[in-house]
């Protein structure tokens, strides 16, 4: 069998539509079998073919077929691939969305993974960020209260009952071991850490953010205090 065949008959074990990151299949599939540079001939080829698409820099997929043409993979297929099983996570207004903090959407959706291989990557509509976490629901509840956190005062039509709602939930059930874990990986600003210490000291919960945080600096975001207030007199 020749590397082309190799490498087309490694590709066609694919589902159509399902994204397959090239790097990766070389690297853990083919390297043994066929030189890079004649790997990436052979996925030009077959882009050039029609039995392979190219849906951006090193991301491929089987075409699916209808009678209007080549069906790309559709937004909710592309986020699933970077983000299941434990791969990444959605962030920004999708995320606000799904928590019902707001009704407003964006059509770009955002995405943290450990599944790509440069810091960024634009595919389609979806916006990529590379963050190395595996994204377990822990890892992923501390990131998404800490992106709520840091984006507090950009988020549109803020429901605050539910803000309030997300945080009794979240400080029931946070654990200082996965904010280190989270905190290794990406980085976010004293006062999102400062007022993640403000919710936590008003539900009573035990931390040590205090070791992050300077006691000369006064950071500025909302008390919970101010927040019940807001949520109530509306």
């Amino acid at each position: 069998m020749t590397g082309a065949q190799i490498i087309t008959q490694t590709m066609e074990q694919f589902p159509e539509s399902e994204l397959i990151f090239a790097s990766k299949l070389y690297t853990e599939q083919l390297s043994e079998a066929v030189s890079e540079e004649a790997y990436y001939q052979t996925l030009g080829r077959m882009c050039k073919a029609g039995s392979l698409c190219r849906i951006a820099k090193g991301t491929y997929y089987r075409p699916k077929t209808s009678k209007y043409g080549i069906v790309p993979p559709s937004q909710k297929e592309i986020v699933a691939a970077f983000t299941e099983p434990d791969k990444g996570t959605v962030v920004g207004y999708s995320l606000y969305n799904s928590l019902k903090l707001t009704t407003q959407v964006a059509k770009t959706v955002e995405v943290f993974s450990s599944e790509i291989e440069q810091r960024t990557k634009n595919i389609s509509n979806v916006l990529l960020q590379f963050c190395n976490l595996v994204y377990t629901p822990e890892v992923k509840g501390m990131i998404h209260m800490l992106e709520v956190l840091q984006n507090f005062g950009e988020i549109q039509d803020l429901n605050y009952h539910q803000f309030i709602t997300f945080c009794e939930k979240f400080a029931q059930e946070y654990d200082g071991k996965v904010f280190e874990q989270v905190l290794q990986k990406m980085r976010y600003q004293k006062k999102t850490i400062s007022f993640l210490r403000n919710i936590l000291n008003h539900y009573g919960v035990e931390n040590n953010l205090n070791k992050y945080l300077s006691t000369l600096s006064e950071y500025k975001h909302p008390t919970m205090e101010e927040i019940y207030e807001t949520a109530y007199a509306s």
